[in-house]
């Protein structure tokens, strides 16, 4: 599995880095998590406004706060 998360660092892009490295933690799952602001590859996904998170090629959040949940 890989997860991005798309930010440029703002309070809640830094919070939502952390509750998803929480929940591969308490998951126990083997993920790729990588954090960029990479505007090419976020307009790539057809994303306008951060944060936003994609799984595995799909955009799942964007511009919404996630908890570990």
């Amino acid at each position: 599995m890989k997860i991005i998360l798309f930010g440029t660092g703002c309070d809640s892009c830094r919070e939502i880095a952390k509750n998803i490295e929480t929940a591969i933690k308490l998951a126990n799952y083997e993920v790729e998590f990588e954090k960029t602001a990479d505007i090419h590859e976020m307009l790539s996904y057809g994303i306008k406004s951060t944060p936003s998170v994609v799984i595995d090629g799909h955009v799942v959040s964007v511009s919404k706060h996630l908890d570990v949940e």
